[in-house]
């Protein structure tokens, strides 16, 4: 069973932004680098086939998504256009050790992951690498990852964050900061092809990679340089 809410929120800005700070926000539109965006707007309510509701780690309803659940949006109607840098969190409690994806942003031909967090078992070994995928669909025809980790199979809720940079990632294992790599984003600003989908706990009906998780209540894109409020 999968649990999962996801959350995009572009800024937590709490600060005024004068117009020579607007040029950081590499081309987003003040909306998209100050709004919240709630991934879970792509489960219909009441729930279909394969969603449930369930308790969350810290007792707050969460959604249980078995593997024949068939979560997906137009991306255009949850997300923005673009994203330059961000931050990604996720908290799940994994039901199986076969993994998938967490969430992905699929390109029309359901070919090519343009966004997305896989999780998947290393052979013979107690650990899962998580790979966040990063892809220029005009220009690519397979998957790129941007930037991977290993962690401990566990079947307890872990809470992964990626703070993507310009040219870093920085990885937190349940809020602690584990590993930071250096990486060259290609394209540097991230566009989103309009006829995109937004999948949860899939990658659409080619590649599919369906999760069984049990998620908790985030998984978070935190915008432009600020740290997401949930790390302590």
């Amino acid at each position: 069973m999968l649990l999962v809410l996801l959350l995009l929120w572009l800024s937590s800005c709490s600060q005024p932004v004068t117009s020579s700070e607007l040029g950081l926000f590499g081309g987003q539109g003040i909306r998209d680098v100050f709004a919240e965006f709630d991934l879970l707007l792509a489960i219909k309510i009441p729930p279909e086939d394969g969603i449930t509701f369930v308790d969350g780690s810290d007792g707050f309803p969460a959604f249980g998504v078995a593997s024949n659940a068939d979560i997906k949006s137009p991306y255009r109607t949850i997300l923005p256009e673009k994203l330059t840098e961000f931050t990604i969190i996720a908290t799940v409690r994994p039901g199986t050790r076969s993994g998938g994806y967490i969430f992905s942003v699929v390109n029309p031909l359901d070919t090519i992951v343009q966004l997305g967090l896989l999780l998947e078992p290393i052979a013979a070994t107690d650990q899962w690498n998580i790979t966040l995928i990063y892809t220029d669909a005009a220009t690519q025809r397979s998957n790129q990852p941007l930037a991977s980790f290993q962690i401990p199979y566990t079947k307890s809720w872990i809470k992964l964050i990626f703070k993507v940079l310009n040219n870093q990632v920085v990885f937190y294992n349940n809020c602690v900061e584990t590993e930071t790599v250096t990486v060259k984003k290609e394209p540097r600003m991230l566009i989103f092809d309009a006829a995109s989908t937004l999948y949860i706990a899939q990658a659409g009906s080619i590649m599919r990679r369906n999760f069984e998780v049990s998620g908790k209540n985030f998984l978070h894109l935190l915008g432009n340089f600020l740290v997401c409020r949930s790390i302590r």
